[in-house]
């Protein structure tokens, strides 16, 4: 044999399985890259049903909220005031949502939020009447979009009305535009009729679109999740992945199947086999790069989208919570109000010294009710700073309860503040966060229990270095952990180099930390015992103690008419406030202060009682009011037009108005010596005459 045809034979002999070889591999690979595109289809038409059933149960929450309003008690007959009050409920509870809400009787429609605030009831057409018994998700006869019915159930064995909240498509098509998408793929949406309400892309117009959606629709076969393959009108093949909600809405993602390109052809001559050879090697070398690419970029869309979802739900979670934090502190703060007022009334009328112990207590648990109730205000939202002269050594120790809460039972707590002048000026509030903040991350460090020591103490020099030339104290709290960061925390207060470090920013709570010590002129400084704990300590300038103030916070309320001494107050007091029972119970304790009281259920009665006159002398409003003005725009409305009117706002944040107000604001319940010290300058005593007094300025 020839030495040529031996050479060919050796280089077929190598050639030839190495292109079988990377044949294979490339076939391979594109299954495996087709697989791993199925699989995220799947879940890309999962993620889109559960985002679907996410919107569905919120709205329906919404629903069975507004159909539970005490004000639907008197369903299926509701007078003007009771529909005027529900209306305006319902429209703050749907503020800045695309959503409507309608309510419907058998023959009348109540409610529409899409009409004008004010709209009359209007009699539904023939033919809609009926009544629906059940909840959940229903598509409307006209192209209005989607209905969440909740029937309103009151009296007799069937529902009295329908609480309908209409969703647009739009709103559907807004789920589905947000959601990243390959090019190439689409998404489609149907209803549980088996109807396509939203698609994409945009569906092109004709005959072949509509020939596809039958095809879909007959390729579900009543399945709740899994895949299919179809050809178009067209021929296209496709592969559809579906997933259906708990209501019967179907979630569709569709990836176009094409076939696989083969790596090699073969052909005759050896200078052409050997450039397929080379080739075939570069195809087999970038198919197994670009496999690996295409995992790896797989895996990184697939963590982003889970944590997409997880922020999204998080972030709704946390603003609800906010939403849901405010309005159950001002009902609870309205509630303490009442027990308050009474307890003050009950004190001051009450003849038997055995009343005096149960109201003195009734008192105590006011007062301890309203400081948690503002603790929960400082996490529900943020707050300006209000900051004063603090004594260490007598506030420290009374924060042992809180603290123990928080580190729980299996974690020893030692409060130890020296018997001297200890002051620092800053907000007590964001120092006891601060401190819940640090005690959080001692209890994660303190698994298996130990023990905690939080004191204060002059600052030594080296904790002051970094800072301008004074005296500082330092505020510690130690753990005997490990002294190093524990595994899995969130938060690493420990340092992992030098003994002593200022503590970086890492973490929300270290960073309220960091920004409390910033704020008051000093710093957050770290430092690590290995093997004995850990410590942080809070370095802020010490200040002067402050010169205690003339009247106390707290009197007994018959000092506060005239029992004792004290002159009655006599002014004329209008107070606006929507809460009927601590309406009544407030204006029983002014009257028994002296002055003379009436009340505005919302801040348009306000107004109208001072155009009417006789003249007032002083305002106390609430500062949340229903309807279009609030207590704040009240309070501006009558310093414009009555000037002579003292203006008073009570609030269960006294610091929830901006900056340059300039109007008094107690925080409520507020004690009897409280609000008349805020009253008296408006009365006789309190002020000299002012002729223009309740008389209206020009609008």
């Amino acid at each position: 044999m020839a030495l040529r045809v031996r050479l060919i034979l050796l280089v077929l002999a190598v050639l030839l399985p190495v292109l079988g070889a990377v044949a294979w591999a490339t076939l391979a690979s594109w299954r495996s890259g087709q697989a791993a595109l199925e699989r995220q289809a799947s879940e890309d038409a999962r993620a889109l049903s559960r985002a679907i059933d996410r919107e569905f149960t919120r709205y329906g929450a919404i629903a069975r909220a507004l159909a539970a309003s005490p004000l639907l008690d008197r369903a299926p007959r509701l007078s003007e005031p009771e529909r005027a009050a529900f209306d305006q409920g319902v429209r703050r509870a749907i503020g800045g949502s695309p959503v409507s809400v309608e309510l419907l009787s058998a023959s009348v429609r109540w409610l529409d939020t899409r009409l004008p605030v004010g709209a009359p009831p209007s009699r539904r057409a023939p033919g809609t009447t009926a009544l629906v018994s059940s909840s959940g998700v229903r598509a409307l006869d006209v192209d209005d979009g989607l209905a969440w019915v909740e029937p309103v159930f009151r009296q007799g064995p069937g529902p009295a009305m329908n609480l309908r909240l209409v969703m647009p498509p739009a709103e559907l098509q807004r789920l589905m535009d947000q959601r990243p998408l390959r090019e190439g793929w689409g998404t489609l949406l149907l209803d549980p009729r088996g109807r396509v309400v939203a698609r994409r892309p945009a569906p092109v117009a004709g005959e072949a679109e509509r020939s596809l959606d039958g095809l879909i629709r007959e390729s579900l076969a009543g399945r709740g999740e899994g895949r299919f393959a179809l050809r178009t009108p067209a021929g296209v093949p496709l592969r559809v992945h579906f997933s259906r909600t708990p209501q019967g809405w179907t979630a569709l993602t569709t990836v176009p199947r094409a076939p696989p390109q083969p790596a090699f052809a073969s052909g005759p001559g050896g200078p052409l086999l050997a450039a397929l050879a080379l080739l075939a090697l570069a195809v087999a070398g970038a198919g197994w790069v670009a496999r690996a690419e295409l995992r790896r970029q797989l895996a990184e869309a697939g963590e982003r989208a889970r944590q997409a979802e997880r922020g999204d739900a998080g972030r709704e979670r946390v603003e609800a919570l906010g939403r849901l934090t405010g309005r159950v502190a001002h009902e609870f703060n309205n509630l303490l109000g009442v027990i308050s007022n009474s307890a003050y009334l009950i004190q001051r009328q009450a003849t038997q010294p055995a009343l005096a112990m149960p109201v003195a207590a009734t008192l105590r648990a006011v007062e301890a009710a309203s400081r948690l109730t503002q603790q929960l205000l400082r996490f529900g939202a943020r707050r300006r700073a209000r900051p004063r002269t603090l004594s260490l050594s007598e506030w420290l120790p009374e924060r042992r309860d809180l603290l123990g809460v928080v580190l729980g039972r299996r974690v020893e707590l030692r409060i130890e503040v020296p018997d001297e002048e200890l002051n620092v000026w800053v907000d007590p509030d964001e120092l006891e966060l601060a401190l819940i903040n640090l005690a959080l991350n001692a209890r994660d460090t303190l698994s298996e229990g130990g023990r905690v020591w939080v004191g204060a103490e002059r600052a030594s020099a080296a904790l002051s270095a970094d800072l301008p030339d004074g005296r500082y104290l330092g505020i510690a709290l130690r753990d005997s952990g490990p002294g190093t960061e524990a595994a899995g925390g969130s938060h690493a207060f420990e340092p992992v180099g030098t003994a002593q470090e200022p503590i970086p920013e890492a973490g929300l709570g270290l960073n309220q930390v960091r920004g409390l010590c910033a704020q008051a002129g000093g710093q957050a400084v770290r430092r690590r015992r290995p093997g004995q704990g850990s410590e942080v300590v809070l370095v802020l300038p010490a200040v002067a103690a402050e010169v205690p103030a003339e009247v106390p916070d707290e009197v007994p309320l018959k000092t506060a008419a005239g029992g004792d001494g004290l002159a009655p107050l006599r002014a004329r007091v209008l107070l606006a406030e929507d809460n009927d029972a601590l309406g009544d119970v407030t204006v029983a304790l002014i009257e028994s202060m002296g002055a003379r009281v009436e009340r505005a259920a919302h801040a348009a009665q306000a107004l109208e009682r001072l155009e009417r006159g006789p003249a007032v002398d002083v305002l106390l409003t609430d500062l949340t009011m229903p309807g279009a003005l609030d207590g704040l725009g009240l309070a501006r409305t009558v310093r414009r037009r009555w000037p002579g009117v003292r203006v008073v706002l009570i609030s269960a944040q006294g610091d929830a108005l901006a900056e340059g107000e300039n109007f008094p604001v107690l925080r409520k319940p507020c004690a009897p010596a409280v609000l008349m010290a805020a009253l008296r300058p408006a009365s006789a005593e309190g002020r000299p005459a002012a002729p223009g007094a309740g008389t209206p300025c020009a609008p």
